[in-house]
């Protein structure tokens, strides 16, 4: 994740929806006193300033955490510190209400079932020892099932002023960018894209089972953003929470 002050905004990175890229574009554009988290193997990718500032003074923390700290709690178990995938309730807390509420913040979606090969494909990348699709994807110690909605969400209710969506990332992104006042937006780097074979088609890995399963799994999704199994969106976003929610 990034929390720029430079440029007053938020991105929280959800997994497996091109996130990383995004965050190697932003950093190009962060100033010294903005969040920086890191990205483990691929920082080698990255151009801007790299990871900086994610443990925050503790003294800016909320009082019922510092006390959970001096009793010997781990911070990063705790979430008092800026974390790479740091779900939204968290993030707020230490950043503050009054530069959540008013800094731009935003986040990225993709079509669940699309989305979930990917992350098949990155979570089992030895193709001698790959299981197949439904073996993973129903083996609970697999642990195959994403929580991006919590990452943009909170309570159930999207907490962001923006959801870009994978699909039209690069246009997305250069929307988000201008709503920021940067006339010139960084270019999107293609990161993480060599775990997955480019010639499947998600859909061939589903058959009814494993298709309605992703569909339960992901439902919010895909009621808040209309995506349909045969990758057909609907254009149109869930209005976001109000700052209070």
């Amino acid at each position: 994740m990034i929390v720029s002050h430079a440029h007053e905004f938020i991105f929280l990175k959800t997994r497996k929806t091109g996130g990383t890229s995004v965050e190697l574009a932003l950093s190009t554009i962060c100033g010294p006193d903005d969040v920086i988290t890191w990205l483990g193997r691929d920082e080698k990718l990255r151009e801007g300033r790299g990871p900086q500032n994610t443990e925050p003074d503790r003294g800016t923390l909320p009082l019922s955490l510092r006390l959970r700290l001096a009793l010997g709690g781990n911070a990063r178990a705790l979430g008092a510190v800026y974390a790479n995938h740091m779900p939204a309730r968290p993030a707020r807390r230490l950043i503050g209400r009054g530069a959540w509420d008013r800094y731009f913040k935003f986040s990225i979606e993709r079509n669940p079932w699309d989305r979930q090969v990917s992350y098949y494909y990155y979570r089992c990348r030895d193709p001698k020892t790959r299981p197949d699709f439904k073996t993973w994807l129903t083996d609970p110690g697999a642990k195959a099932r994403i929580d991006n909605f919590r990452i943009y969400g909170i309570d159930g209710k999207i907490v962001v002023d923006q959801v870009l969506r994978y699909e039209t990332l690069s246009a997305d992104f250069d929307a988000a960018m201008a709503r920021i006042g940067i006339a010139n937006p960084p270019e999107l780097p293609h990161a993480k894209a060599k775990a997955r074979p480019r010639k499947e088609n998600y859909q061939s890995h589903y058959d009814d089972e494993t298709r309605a399963l992703v569909g339960d799994w992901y439902a919010r999704e895909i009621a808040a953003f209309g995506y349909r199994f045969d990758g057909v969106a609907a254009m149109t976003q869930a209005e976001p929470a109000e700052a209070g929610a």
